[in-house]
């Protein structure tokens, strides 16, 4: 655990997770994202947020986290870990939703 460097797995994990990350949110900015249909623009939002919920499960992005509470304004890093957490969560374990 003191050992920062991420191992190899580790290295080849946060880059494709990272890469899928930010080439779904590239699309999700973009202005024609809104004209495609219903249910894909709900699975790329619901993609995002369970690829965003992995990498908080990273122990060094953890740390950085606590880092954060303790110098940013109280409750800053914690108000939008929980918030995206929660909507992750209902996303993928309550699906009542199709878009």
């Amino acid at each position: 655990m003191d050992n920062l460097k991420p191992s190899n797995q580790e290295v080849i994990f946060l880059e494709k997770s990272y890469n899928r990350f930010y080439d779904l949110f590239d699309e999700i900015i973009n202005e024609s994202f809104w004209e495609k249909s219903d249910w894909e623009r709900f699975s790329k939002i619901t993609q995002v947020f369970s690829i965003y919920n992995e990498l908080l499960l990273y122990e060094p992005i953890k740390r950085s986290l606590e880092i954060i509470k303790e110098v940013r304004p109280p409750l800053e890093s914690e108000i939008g870990n929980k918030l995206f957490r929660f909507i992750r969560n209902v996303l993928s374990h309550f699906p009542f939703y199709s878009s």
